[in-house]
């Protein structure tokens, strides 16, 4: 036991030691320059031997004054035993000047990769030149995946608690679209307290959608706690699936902790589907917004964008516009209406406006794309500003804007998390700093995970870009609606000091949930007689099922229609609903319950429920009491016993069908109403 305490304590303050001299080399590497580049570690991983893709993330400012180009960036060991591959992650082949990038490397790790900090360089090969331009030293710690920090008193004697966030994208495109060329990228974030060995990423996919030529599982070796891994996975969808519509699609790890008990950690996420009507408005794409920085008062200016369907159909009826506050005048036309926009196909609009006397300041521009029936949700949204003020001849002031913002995909789920890529670009002609930028979610649908709203940028040059990437959670109970947050900068240009607002929107979709309960068989079914069943349901979801219709249908018949139309299901609420069947023949009797809503998309959902009812013949008595078919003494109490269910299925069949008249002529009474009114 000596010994073992003697060994912890030993591989602690090795750990310690080794974490400063990480932290140092850091500090260091922020100070090397060279070819006017500052490189700065962002997140860099400690790796397990057997790793597979673990992430390394370097912020790199240019510091110059021209943009500075290469060929390929890598990182280049010392000692490279063991390193299996290396890879630039999503790469990016120059930078502007003033501009701040994040440049992300994935390594792997053979199983017998040694254990140590290993000293490597970033190396950016430069056309013209035979030798790269190197940076460094910086450092990697190998830690052995047996050893453990905080040993247990006793074998086994330790709970781990494996945890992982999960993040998606889609490959060049906001849905997937029938047919190939779809592909989903899935990244695991180990935020447990123990590694997780011999995981496997596992896809399942709807009916629907299949994976291309290869298996819906893919190894992907030893996970290390706060490890990042990622896989790819192609998938084909299948013309007769709907479009117009989200589908859920989940990724499962599994695999085992350090005490060899079994991980398994999923995640749901919900892709739409390109299709026509409303819901294909999702393709829709606002770009190549083209607005002056700044404006003068009373002085005309024009907005232009363009709008591109990036589906594979064209899409109808739909109509863009711009909302304008009352700090500008519009001067021309600021609606279009489209009847059809083919697919691929990019049609541009212009507006001209002036600014109002009095404005001087940011002002924000709504573009907005709908389809002409006004779905709620189903809008495309994407803001400009202009710095309207000073007058004609007025010195220009300094600006800072937001030009570009991603979220991973076509919009974030509520109760999950994501990450916003913010990036700003500095308009004008000199150089500021002392850049404060806060992110502000008006309603609080959105809130920042692991860190302040805020942060600070030393400098963005003249001409310049900077780019930062925040993690935000979703709330769960926010409406499903596109949201606005707010970006307010604050910086000096060495004279005076400055303020901005600009305003970027992300769509929030919630989790439709309809459940439903078992269907409770009836205690006797015969041949001929009428029979009555019932189930209850509920909306667990946080928005309302539009329209929602019942019915039953089956290898039976019926007195009279079994629908039961609900209308608009408030979430949170319940019901139930009751459905009367005559058997045809002895039996097992099948059928369904299907019910029927719409999302706030307008999109039809079907939710099948299915039931076996077993079906007897129907005995026959003869005039002494007896079942004639055995000729067997039957007890007159199971006689009065039968006439009594018998009686009680008729009372139940006529309560209903009076129940659902009274509802009907209600209907009929609200609807004459609405039409006087």
């Amino acid at each position: 036991m000596k010994e073992k305490a003697k060994r912890a304590a030993l591989i602690i303050m090795a750990a310690v030691l080794l974490t400063g001299m990480f932290s140092f080399s850091g500090m260091e590497n922020a100070r090397a320059k060279s070819a006017n580049l500052t490189i700065t570690p962002f997140f860099e991983g400690v790796a397990s031997p057997g790793s597979r893709n673990v992430q390394f993330i370097y912020e790199v400012t240019n510091n110059g004054s021209e943009t500075f180009r290469f060929n390929q960036a890598s990182l280049v060991f010392g000692d490279d035993r063991g390193i299996t591959g290396i890879q630039e992650v999503q790469p990016i082949r120059m930078i502007e000047a003033g501009e701040t990038v994040h440049m992300t490397f994935q390594l792997s790790l053979s199983d017998r990769a040694s254990t140590g900090m290993r000293s490597f360089q970033i190396a950016f090969g430069v056309a013209g030149s035979a030798d790269p331009i190197m940076f460094g030293p910086f450092w990697m710690l190998i830690v052995d995946e047996g050893m453990e920090i905080q040993p247990p008193s006793t074998p086994g004697s330790r709970t781990y608690r494996p945890a992982a966030d999960f993040t998606h994208t889609l490959g060049g495109a906001t849905a997937f679209n029938h047919g190939g060329g779809n592909v989903i990228t899935f990244q695991v974030h180990n935020r447990g307290d123990t590694l997780i060995r011999n995981a496997e990423f596992t896809i399942t996919l709807p009916d629907g959608m299949s994976v291309v030529n290869a298996s819906t599982s893919a190894f992907v070796g030893n996970i290390s706690i706060g490890q990042r891994v990622g896989r790819s996975f192609s998938v084909t969808v299948y013309d007769d699936l709907e479009g117009g519509r989200a589908y859920p699609i989940t990724i499962t790890v599994t695999g085992s902790d350090r005490g060899d008990n079994p991980v398994s950690l999923e995640r749901t996420f919900y892709i739409p589907v390109s299709g026509t009507g409303a819901g294909a408005v999702r393709d829709i794409v606002i770009e190549n917004i083209n607005l002056p920085t700044e404006a003068a008062i009373d002085e005309d200016f024009t907005l232009a964008f363009s709008v591109r369907n990036t589906g594979q159909s064209a899409i109808r009826n739909i109509k863009a516009y711009a909302e304008l506050p009352e700090n500008l005048l519009n001067k021309s036309n600021a609606t279009f209406v489209l009847d059809s926009l083919g697919a691929g196909e990019t049609q541009t609009f212009s507006i001209i406006m002036s600014a109002r006397t009095g404005s001087n300041r940011s002002i924000p521009i709504k573009i907005v794309v709908e389809p002409l029936s006004g779905a709620a949700g189903s809008e495309v949204i994407r803001y400009a500003s202009i710095f309207a003020g000073g007058g004609s001849g007025a010195a220009m002031t300094p600006q800072l804007m937001v030009d570009r913002y991603s979220y991973g995909g076509s919009s974030v789920m509520a109760g999950s998390e994501f990450f916003l890529d913010l990036g700003l670009f500095n308009t004008s002609t000199s150089a500021l700093s002392n850049i404060r930028v806060t992110i502000i979610s008006d309603d609080g649908t959105f809130v920042p995970v692991d860190s302040s709203n805020s942060f600070f940028v030393d400098r963005i040059g003249a001409g310049g870009r900077y780019s930062r990437t925040l993690r935000l959670a979703v709330i769960p109970a926010a409406e499903q609606k596109t949201t606005s947050l707010t970006v307010k900068m604050t910086y000096e240009d060495g004279e005076s000091t400055f303020t901005a607002d600009d305003t970027i929107s992300i769509p929030v979709m919630q989790v439709m949930r309809l459940s439903v309960d078992e269907i409770i068989p009836p205690y006797e079914v015969y041949v001929g007689a009428p029979g009555y069943s019932s189930l209850q349901f509920y909306n667990l979801g946080k928005t309302t099922l539009n329209n929602l219709m019942i019915n039953a249908e089956g290898n039976f018949d019926v007195f009279e229609s079994n629908s039961y139309f609900v209308g608009n299901m408030e979430g949170g609420s319940s019901d139930t609903y009751s459905f009367v069947f005559v058997p045809r023949e002895p039996g097992p009797m099948e059928g369904k319950v299907i019910f029927t809503y719409e999302n706030l998309d307008g999109d039809t959902i079907i939710h099948e429920v299915p039931f076996v009812f077993e079906a007897m013949e129907m005995p026959v008595w003869d005039d002494f009491g007896r079942e004639f078919e055995h000729q067997r003494r039957t007890p007159w109490a199971l006689i009065i016993f039968g006439l009594i269910i018998v009686a009680v299925g008729a009372g139940v069949f006529f309560f209903i069908r009076y129940r659902k008249k009274k509802q009907a002529k209600m209907l009929e009474i609200q609807e004459l109403m609405d039409e006087q009114l």
